[in-house]
Parts: C-alpha cells; structure tokens; sequence
C-alpha cells in the first residue's frame, strides 16, 4: 500500500490564490472517504461529494466531516451523471475531479493545480508517464486502454498516453468551452447503454478529453500513480464500459467532422 503525506496549495504573498474545488463522486465508500478526506492538501477552498445513491453510510459520513463542503445525491445514474453534476455545482476557477475508493493520490493535487497555473486548460494524470503507474491496472484493460488511446490521438492529432483515466483538473473557462455540464439525451444506439443517456457512464473521462481536443485547448499529462482500492468493489465493467468509452471517442470525431464540414 502506498503512504501518503500531507501536502499543501504554495503561493507567494503577493500572488493572487485562485479557488480551488475538489468533486468526489462517491456511490458506496463510506469506509473510504475519510481516509481521503483527511488526507486532502491545504489550501483547497471548497470540497464536493456527490453520492450516487449509496446504501451505505457514504452520505453521513460526508456531511459529518469538516472538510466537506457541500454533499449532493445525483438523480440520474452512472458516474459521469455524477462528475457532471459536480462539475456544475463546484464554485471556483479551479476543479479537480478525484475518485472515493482510494486509488489516486490526493498529495497529487497541488501537481495539478500547479501545471494549471502555469497555463494548462485541462491538466490530465497519466500513469504510463515516467514516475506515474498503477497497482490496479489489469493487462485487459491496460490493452484496452492503450487501444482507445491510440485511437483518440489518430482522431484529434494529439499525443496522449493515458485517456481512460480519471484523476484531472480544469479550469472554470475550459468546462464552459466543452459544455460538460449536460448530456445529449438524443444519442442513441450506444452500446451497453444500460438506460444512460451519452455521458452518463464511464465513458465520461474520453468524452471530456476528446472534446478537449475538439475544442482546441491546452491539454497537459502529468505522471500520476494509481494505488489499488482500499475498500470494497469498482462499479467498473472493462468489456462494456470499455464500449462506452469507444463510442465516446467515435461519437466525437464524428461531431468534430460535422463541425468541420459545417464550416
């Protein structure tokens, strides 16, 4: 298991402090949430959770703990209804987007935060980056995710190592430009839909990556390392999922295409 330290947001005084939100969508991680709650770096201005309507204990040990900021219970489905709600909800210039299981390391933040100061849009963890890596990666899905990343860099002329995963940071103005905070309800035909509209599901990290791209911003890999869950089972499906996440990356390339014969 990997140890964590406490870290901290570092400004100079005479630097303004851009506000720093942290969405954690959370379905079932009561025994895990605060561990990572605890170990979150100073300086964070606002903390999110959004339960996706856990049985467990998840939504009253958030609102008990005192670095919780606001607790919301999505109404729709599937993780990326609840990064989308997040991503709604956060209040300040800056949105990180973290897990509840324990994965990722939260000392990473300040990382983050830092490649967004110095000018990204959208800062993205890699772990196939020098000093990233993961303790949870199965060879399926490291295939299956080296697959759609090659595929999404063949399609938005980009130079990726790591599309399916989930640890990144955004700038306010760049959500607005990718306009993440609502789904096309009218996409249909998507394999495993299991009743979620596009963008509902796990397919949500290639949709905002690859729109990103469609939208021309500034994207920056940072190395990142994934340790295994530390509680419980991911809701993860890497056959199903995984289609989802191909559809996500064919629906846009098809949009950007439309765009450009639009134009």
């Amino acid at each position: 298991m990997m140890l964590r330290c406490r870290s901290s947001l570092r400004y100079g005084p005479s630097v303004a402090k851009p506000g720093v939100s942290v969405i954690i969508p959370a379905r079932n991680e009561g025994k895990n949430l605060p561990r990572i709650l605890d170990s979150l770096p100073d300086g964070i201005d606002e903390v999110i959770v959004i339960d996706g309507n856990s049985s467990d204990d998840t939504v009253a040990v958030a609102e008990a703990h005192p670095r919780v900021s606001r607790v919301v219970v999505q109404r729709a489905k599937g993780k990326g209804a609840a990064l989308s709600l997040g991503l709604r909800v956060a209040t300040h210039e800056y949105v990180v987007m973290i897990d509840a299981d324990g994965s990722m390391e939260v000392d990473e933040i300040p990382a983050f935060v830092a490649a967004l100061d110095a000018g990204a849009d959208v800062v993205r963890g890699s772990r196939y980056l020098p000093l990233g890596g993961s303790e949870d990666l199965t060879p399926l899905r490291s295939f299956g995710n080296k697959f759609l990343t090659g595929l999404a860099n063949a399609f938005f002329d980009v130079k990726w190592t790591d599309l399916a995963y989930g640890y990144a940071a955004f700038r306010r103005s760049a959500l607005e430009q990718m306009d993440v905070f609502y789904y096309d309800s009218k996409v249909s035909g998507l394999p495993f839909s299991r009743g979620m509209s596009y963008g509902q599901g796990f397919e949500i990290e290639s949709l905002i990556f690859c729109r990103s791209a469609r939208r021309g911003l500034t994207v920056v890999e940072i190395p990142s390392v994934e340790a295994s869950r530390w509680h419980g089972s991911s809701n993860l499906k890497a056959i199903p999922d995984g289609f989802r996440a191909l559809s996500a990356i064919l629906v846009e390339r098809a949009r950007s295409r439309r765009i450009l014969l639009e134009d």
